[in-house]
């Protein structure tokens, strides 16, 4: 049995975790940005002292870094956690952590990217869902404020609005790529453009699952390790950006001769942000999936996964429907948490 963290209500506490990169540091503008957009939410932000850390490869030593967690859980004064931002080094951390006090502190986790793999085992080694959502520096931190969109889901999700019976997903109007290096060009907003679309790639309906996945490329990381353990009957979602259709595949092929996709029962798949082409010119990410993923898996894809602007709260650990029609759009639907 799952269960789900304690809603962020108006007035609630969240820390503000960095172990991944020392982005505050290098950052300050944007780090400090995002604090504020975060604290007119209604929010009190608490940044923790990695927050102001830049050493080696990372911000703190890892087992620092576990109880850094570790002690926010416990505080009464903290209602969440929110990563900083993504990076390379949260791996590191994970022998560290106490994943029984972490399922008994019962408080929401927060992030994407380089957290996909304490979201993945919150879900699976706690029995809490956890939140690929958005973090303070990439999304809070973004110039005039954080995408309609992506304050809405994260708001419905974490609040606890969007636990009703049946919520579909809504495809955001819009969406953006564009690059702005932080604390240099990022003055403005990314200009919107025109969304890829959501759309069947593989037709299959009425499979119910359970959401785990996240950044193709952390995944990858994972495998060989006790951490890449999708449930049995996952919904594997995956998001990257920056590929073209040659290094997508060796990703998918690697998970899947790990064997996680022996494990699902469907799977969905991101837009891709600053797609390339192969050498050769092929640009067929669609042509992949239904060549590398199993016959029999339901296929999904353009959703606002991760490094996606604007971006979908994902409850990790959560259950969620999927109907891929041969002739429409997919649907995907959350599901409440049974009593």
């Amino acid at each position: 049995m799952i269960t789900w963290p304690s809603p962020l209500t108006d007035g609630a506490t969240l820390a503000v975790w960095a172990p991944s990169s020392p982005a505050p540091v290098a950052f300050p503008r944007r780090f400090a940005r995002g604090v504020e957009s975060l604290g007119s939410e209604g929010f009190t932000v608490r940044p923790l002292p990695s927050c102001e850390a830049a050493r080696g490869v990372s911000t703190l030593e890892p087992a620092a870094l576990a109880e850094e967690l570790h002690r926010a859980l416990l505080d009464p004064e903290v209602d969440g956690v929110m990563a900083a931002v993504g990076g390379w080094t949260l791996l590191n951390v994970l022998p560290h952590l106490d994943w029984q006090l972490i399922g008994e502190a019962g408080k929401p986790l927060i992030g994407y990217s380089d957290l996909t793999t304490l979201l993945n085992s919150v879900s699976r080694r706690s029995r809490l869902v956890a939140f690929h959502g958005p973090m303070l520096v990439s999304e809070w931190g973004e110039a005039g404020g954080i995408w309609e969109y992506t304050r809405e889901e994260f708001r419905a999700l974490t609040g606890g609005a969007g636990l009703h019976p049946g919520r579909p997903v809504a495809e955001p109007p819009e969406w953006s790529d564009e690059l702005l290096w932080w604390d240099k060009e990022d003055i403005r907003p990314r200009a919107p453009r025109e969304g890829e679309r959501i759309r069947t790639v593989r037709a299959g309906s009425g499979i119910e699952g359970t959401l785990w996945g996240g950044s193709l490329s952390v995944l990858s990381l994972t495998c060989g390790t006790p951490y890449a353990d999708p449930p049995q009957d996952a919904l594997v979602f995956l998001e990257a950006e920056g590929l073209a259709p040659d290094e997508f595949a060796a990703r998918l092929c690697q998970l899947r001769l790990a064997g996680v996709f022996d494990r699902a029962a469907g799977v969905l798949v991101g837009r891709i942000g600053g797609a390339r082409a192969c050498l050769s010119g092929f640009t067929g990410f669609d042509d992949v999936l239904r060549d590398l993923l199993p016959a029999h898996l339901p296929i999904a894809a353009g959703y606002p996964f991760g490094h996606s602007t604007p971006m979908l709260t994902v409850p990790v650990g959560g259950r969620a429907r999927l109907d891929c029609a041969p002739d429409g759009p997919p649907r995907l639907t959350l599901l409440a948490p049974t009593a």
